[in-house]
C-alpha cells in the first residue's frame, strides 16, 4: 500500500541498490552459485556487514589488526557471509589473505566447508582441513589461501610453551560460534 499511494519503498530501492556502483558491487560480489545451479543472493544485513567488514580489512593497519566482529543469528546465513567476505577481499585486494575458518564442533565445520566447496571457493580434494595441531601450525606458515579447523587444534601439551603458530600478517581469521569474530593473525602489522 505504501508503495501504490508515496512509492516510499520503491525510491528506497531505487536510490540504494540501484545507484550504478552498489548495483556493480552487488552483482560481483553478493550473488554465489550453489552447485552452479541454485542462486543465493546476499540479504540486507550480510551486504551491509560484509562490506562494513571489507572495509576493516582496508583499514585493519589504523586499528591495529582488529577488524572487529559481524553478529549473525542461527539461521541467518553465517557461512554465505564468510563466503561473500572472502571472495570479495580476494577479488578486490592485492593481498594474499589466508583465510582461517575456526569452529568448535566438526558438524559445523563441515557445514561451513560445504558450502565453500559448493559455492566453489574450495576444489573438492584440495587440502584445506589439518588433520591436527601439528598439521594445523605446519598449514598456517605457508600461504594457503583457506584453512578450516577446529578451535581444539590449537591446544599444546600441558607444559609445553606455545609455539608461535606465523609470522605472517595476512592471515584473516573467521570464527563461528565467536559471534564472527574476524581478526589478523599477527601482531607484526606495520606501524
Amino acid at each position: 500500500k505504501a508503495i501504490k499511494e508515496n512509492g516510499i519503498s520503491l525510491k528506497y530501492f531505487i536510490d540504494g541498490l540501484c545507484k550504478p556502483e552498489t548495483l556493480l558491487d552487488y552483482i560481483e560480489n553478493f550473488i554465489l552459485y550453489d552447485r552452479k545451479t541454485t542462486k543465493i543472493i546476499a540479504k540486507n544485513h550480510q551486504y551491509l556487514g560484509v562490506n562494513n567488514a571489507y572495509q576493516s580489512v582496508l583499514t585493519c593497519k589504523e586499528h591495529q589488526g582488529k577488524l572487529g566482529v559481524f553478529w549473525h543469528t542461527q539461521g541467518s546465513g553465517k557461512s554465505y557471509s564468510m563466503r561473500m567476505l572472502a571472495g570479495k577481499i580476494e577479488r578486490k585486494t592485492n593481498g594474499h589473505y589466508t583465510f582461517l575458518v575456526v569452529t568448535d564442533r566438526d558438524d559445523l565445520d563441515g557445514q561451513i566447508y560445504k558450502n565453500f566447496l559448493r559455492t566453489e571457493f574450495v576444489s573438492d580434494g584440495e587440502d584445506v582441513s589439518p588433520a591436527n595441531s601439528t598439521k594445523l601450525q605446519e598449514a598456517l606458515k605457508t600461504h594457503r589461501r583457506i584453512v578450516f579447523t577446529l578451535i581444539q587444534k590449537f591446544r599444546v601439551d600441558k607444559g609445553k610453551k606455545y609455539p608461535l603458530l606465523s609470522e605472517r600478517d595476512d592471515i584473516i581469521v573467521i570464527v563461528d560460534e565467536a559471534h564472527g569474530a574476524l581478526f589478523p593473525f599477527s601482531d607484526k602489522l606495520p606501524k
